[in-house]
């Protein structure tokens, strides 16, 4: 579990679903959304469940895009990524909370859990995160050091977090929704620096993110339970196919994303960060 409480791992789905407000003080129950039969192999949910639908069928006083404060029909004007985010490990991937919940800076803080707007808009900082959610939501101004002033979330989490804050933004990172919010051009130096880390699965779930990006990514061969010395290998080709990409066409830059103009990658800030990781040990039990 996160130090508030809230299920961290896969299996425990019903957990969260007892812990939610829509359980509570409603009517909701795994059937809800979920049926064994007239549904979907994967994931067993019902007609129209991966849609609006599954909430809107209960809030019909909503008004989705007046609620969002995004776009109809874009990822951001869907129910489940605000209030059910991938903040669950499991199956070496990120899986939806089923803890149903509101994006909050202050829980993010103090619980390392990433929030919902920071797994889509990936190249944005807390702050930005902070601004939106008291100028639509009223939310109080939290604290904010330097860092996370003028470095993407996202970037934090993945350069200094453990390992499990780790193996979600990786995922976030492969995730067509927040490639499509944030550009994904960006994204290999980073996911490289997961390819060395100490944990397999960790590995594992960067290459996966790092492979859907292009055809030469996904070119390369990666074992990811290899020696160190493959491994390395391995990352600085990814490192010579990032630069050939930018030296034929110049991907974003700026100083959240620690790109310089040219896609000039600030590496004495990348190694400050992962510097500062926790190291912490972590066994997820799935």
């Amino acid at each position: 579990y996160w130090s508030d409480g809230m299920v961290r791992v896969s299996g425990r789905e019903y957990n969260g679903v007892v812990e939610s407000p829509c359980h509570e003080r409603g009517e909701l129950s795994c059937l809800s959304c979920h049926a064994m039969h007239q549904s979907k192999p994967d994931d067993q949910l019902s007609e129209k469940m991966a849609t609006n639908h599954a909430c809107l069928q209960c809030h019909t006083s909503i008004k989705t895009s007046e609620h969002t404060k995004h776009l109809p029909n874009s990822s951001g004007s869907e129910c489940y990524n605000c209030h059910m985010p991938h903040t669950t490990y499991g199956l070496l991937k990120a899986i939806r909370s089923h803890q149903i919940d509101s994006p909050s800076l202050k829980r993010s803080q103090e619980t390392g859990r990433p929030n919902a707007c920071n797994l889509c808009h990936l190249d944005k900082t807390l702050a930005w995160t902070a601004k939106y959610l008291s100028d639509w939501y009223g939310h109080k101004p939290v604290a904010l050091d330097s860092d996370e002033r003028s470095i993407s979330a996202a970037l934090l989490w993945l350069l200094k977090g453990d390992a499990g804050q780790r193996a979600l933004v990786a995922w976030s990172m492969g995730w067509p929704a927040a490639k499509a919010a944030s550009g994904h051009a960006w994204l290999a130096p980073f996911l490289s620096e997961l390819l060395m880390d100490p944990y397999s699965a960790v590995r594992y779930i960067a290459f996966k993110s790092l492979s859907a990006m292009s055809e030469d990514y996904r070119k390369l061969e990666y074992d990811f339970v290899d020696s160190a010395d493959a491994r390395m290998r391995l990352k600085h080709e990814v490192a010579e196919i990032w630069k050939r990409s930018q030296a034929k066409l110049p991907g974003r830059a700026s100083p959240e994303i620690l790109i310089e103009p040219g896609g000039i990658l600030k590496h004495d800030a990348v190694q400050r960060l992962l510097q500062q990781r926790n190291n912490r040990s972590m066994d997820l039990q799935e």
